[in-house]
């Protein structure tokens, strides 16, 4: 119990916050910006049930991976960075969900703009704990070739943490490029890595192999 105690107080303080700012929202407000503008609008009461429910969801689900994974008890050996991991897209829906009441409420954090930041964050923490991440079929990158070799799965995850420590770099520095740019610097960053680690481990596979 006492490990979740971080992730009740957070999940906690959002509830309370949407329950105390209900009363004073408007009956639509912004879920969705292209750079400090709002393009997506939703009902209030759809708005909180899906912003805390994919809090609360995403959560339990990052807690109820290790129990099933196939690999399970590899979680024990990397269990300080998936928690570090888990936390981390914690924070990141709680602003999340503090940036949407705000903007509800009347207030302009401009927190959308400094999204390619919050996201470059994350990046830098899931990279500075990828390579401590042990075999199995949840976390990391899973691939045919890192789930069949082990050798591969640490080779991979050694070389993919670097990649995201640099993407998370590029992705922080979009704070300075135009607003406009910023969501497909998010996207080309995420894909571009995704393709990299990807054709890594095939490539680490067959060096491997032969």
């Amino acid at each position: 119990m006492k490990k979740h105690i971080l992730a009740i107080i957070f999940i906690s303080i959002t509830i309370l916050a949407w329950i105390i700012s209900w009363p004073h929202l408007l009956d639509t407000i912004a879920t969705h910006w292209s750079g400090d503008t709002p393009d997506g609008y939703s009902p209030k009461l759809i708005g909180m049930l899906l912003m805390v429910g994919i809090m609360i969801g995403t959560y339990i689900l990052l807690n109820v991976v290790p129990k099933i994974d196939p690999k399970k008890e590899n979680y024990k050996k990397f269990s300080k960075s998936f928690m570090m991991i888990t936390y981390s897209v914690l924070v990141v829906l709680f602003i999340a969900n503090m940036d949407i009441i705000a903007t509800g409420l009347g207030y302009n954090l401009s927190i959308n703009r400094f999204s390619g930041l919050l996201v470059g964050i994350l990046f830098l923490v899931i990279g500075n704990y990828l390579p401590q991440c042990k075999p199995n079929y949840f976390i990391g990158i899973r691939t045919p070739w890192t789930l069949s070799n082990e050798e591969v799965w640490r080779k991979t995850h050694r070389f993919s943490g670097k990649v995201f420590m640099i993407l998370g770099i590029i992705m922080c520095g979009s704070i300075f490029a135009p607003v406009t740019w910023e969501s497909y610097i998010i996207l080309t960053v995420a894909l571009g890595g995704a393709v990299i680690t990807m054709l890594y481990s095939y490539f680490a596979y067959k060096k491997e192999i032969f």
